[in-house]
């Protein structure tokens, strides 16, 4: 996109018009994600009449529900071209990745992550680097968001968050913020947009909408924009490039410059010097080096099912909305019909009925010689055995667009007595049509990790201190250093920092079955002597690692036990074993 040299009135002006045309082209979308978020909350419409159901039997909450899953892909690095180095080096982003995915509160983002997908269709990551962020004397590092959709307004007419020249993330703030972070004058932030509108007799408001443009120039640099009402908060046209203060009479940088004079500007910094080497009088050997400059969005979409030419996938809540307005409609057919339906007394003409407060409601007295027989009654209840079998038909149809089956929702049939671990397999066949979300979330997982390794690679001067857990259940203090991927093109005679790694996740690492399947399969490969015989110690020891990393109780406690039994802190004659 060609972002011409203009003075900051025009830039302003520019990009909000660029803001109003997307959002204008993405309204009816936003729309369609007011209209399924109603649905799933239990909206009352009913389309295409201005009546309105007076009950709901809310199925399309239930199926979103049971498809939440809490698992959180583990992440996956593959060099193209494998080598040594280049293996530890995928080894290292693993470990790194898999450290954010602890440090981050990323259950809870998840969790949204889940629901936006099926009930918008797709939800919106932001990752992105924060060099204010700080952590045991590591400067800057990643922040993960996990947006709403309709805080997400996309190039019109673009399907693919690579393809798009720009798009745009709107954020609520306060005027604070605006203050501490973008040094925007205490007295300016009157021309900010403000979230609510009050009149003159109430209090400011202090929450201040923002908007973010990502946008692509004309060498393919990512740059980006950030305005609030009639505010610029930042802009900054090369967004990746490293940055530094210089002079604008000698050019220096602002430590060295000897003009004193205050004016300073932002210019690029391209190159970095490093020491590779020292010399054999023991000096140091540096290198020019280009910073690593990513050239990809923060953005993420994760999608929830693929649609043609749709930058989202496919709502859950579209799919079965005819059926949620038809069962709406029947439950309130019903609710009518009961609340019509009651029991009429039959009294002679001349019978004497009294009311009181007694629990029975009212007293008929009879005459001398009246027989109850003269009395009787009329029953109006109404037969609704039909409707709620239509009902449920409506609702074993919405779960069968879905691809969902009582077993999947943990429903019991009790048609026949099976082990749990049988009902688990049942599950797992069952949930085979929804294997295409789960293959769309691992997608969006594995752009994630991407990014987080691009902008380690761009920024992260210090090296990362991580840990990690090996076969044996030892702890190892480990690093990722950006430094270890400088390569050397010999053909062209320069260093350049090695990106090419394939991304996926690993099938092993997550949580892909329940915790109590896991603890089985561990104790029938003990009895069966895959893991060696069973009344030695080291496969003992083997056996509860596995029960460990299942996060089987107190399972840890027999990792020590039996490490100590292994390196004879504890000697113990083990005889046959009783494993039922």
């Amino acid at each position: 996109m060609k972002i011409e040299n203009k003075n900051e009135a025009l830039k302003l002006e520019f990009f909000k018009a660029l803001y109003q045309c997307a959002e204008n082209a993405y309204a009816p979308k936003l729309e369609a994600f007011e209209r399924a978020m109603k649905q799933y909350k239990g909206s009352t419409e009913i389309d295409g009449s201005e009546e309105s159901a007076i009950t709901v039997r809310n199925i399309t909450y239930e199926i979103v529900e049971s498809q939440v899953s809490s698992d959180i892909p583990s992440p996956k690095a593959d060099a193209t071209s494998y080598s040594e180095k280049r293996g530890r080096n995928a080894t290292s982003i693993e470990r790194l990745c898999r450290s954010i995915r602890q440090r981050l509160p990323f259950d809870e983002m998840n969790d949204m992550d889940e629901r936006y997908t099926y009930i918008y269709g797709g939800s919106v990551w932001y990752v992105d680097w924060d060099n204010e962020s700080e952590y045991m004397g590591e400067v800057g590092g990643v922040r993960v968001e996990c947006i709403s959709p309709c805080d997400f307004i996309p190039q019109p007419s673009i399907y693919n968050i690579e393809d798009m020249e720009y798009c745009f993330l709107k954020f609520v703030t306060t005027k604070s913020e605006l203050t501490r972070r973008y040094g925007i004058p205490e007295e300016n932030t009157v021309l900010a947009d403000f979230e609510y509108e009050y009149d003159g007799e109430a209090d400011a408001s202090d929450t201040v909408k923002t908007v973010t443009c990502f946008y692509r120039d004309e060498d393919g640099e990512i740059g980006r924009f950030i305005f609030s009402g009639d505010l610029i908060l930042s802009d900054l046209p090369r967004y990746y490039m490293r940055k530094k203060r210089v002079c604008r009479e000698c050019g220096e940088e602002e430590a060295l410059c000897r003009c004193k004079n205050g004016k300073t500007e932002s210019c690029d910094v391209e190159y970095e010097h490093i020491v590779r080497s020292h010399d054999s009088a023991g000096e140091p050997c540096t290198i020019d080096i280009p910073y690593y400059v990513p050239r990809i969005f923060p953005i993420v979409i994760r999608k929830n099912t693929s649609a043609e030419k749709q930058l989202f996938g496919q709502s859950d809540c579209d799919y079965i909305r005819p059926e949620q307005q038809a069962i709406n409609k029947i439950e309130s057919r019903i609710l009518q019909k009961l609340l019509r339906a009651g029991i009429t007394p039959i009294v002679p003409e001349d019978a004497s009925i009294s009311l009181n407060n007694s629990v029975f409601g009212q007293v008929i007295k009879m005459k001398p010689g009246e027989s109850v027989a003269q009395y009787g009654k009329v029953d109006t209840t109404p037969n609704i055995s039909q409707d709620i079998a239509e009902a449920e038909r409506l609702y074993d149809h919405a779960k069968r667009v879905i691809g969902i089956s009582d077993a999947f929702q943990g429903v019991d049939t009790g048609a026949y007595a099976e082990s749990g671990y049988a009902k688990q397999l049942r599950i797992n066949q069952a949930s085979g049509r929804l294997q295409s979300k789960k293959k769309m979330k691992h997608a969006a997982y594995a752009r994630i990790d991407k990014i987080i390794f691009s902008l380690h690679l761009a920024f992260a001067d210090e090296p990362r201190r991580l840990s990690y857990r090996d076969a044996y259940g030892r702890i190892h203090e480990s690093e990722f250093s950006r430094y270890d991927f400088i390569e050397l093109d010999i053909a062209k005679g320069r260093y350049f920092y090695d990106d090419a790694y394939l991304f996926s996740v690993d099938l092993n690492g997550g949580n892909e079955y329940q915790r109590e399947a896991l603890w089985q399969r561990n104790l029938e490969n003990l009895k069966a002597g895959t893991l060696g015989n069973p009344t030695e110690p080291a496969t003992l020891l083997r056996y509860w690692q596995c029960q460990e990393r299942a996060h089987y109780p107190y399972a840890r406690e027999n990792v020590e036990y039996f490490t100590d039994c292994n390196s004879g802190t504890e000697v113990r004659t083990f005889g046959k074993t009783d494993l039922t």
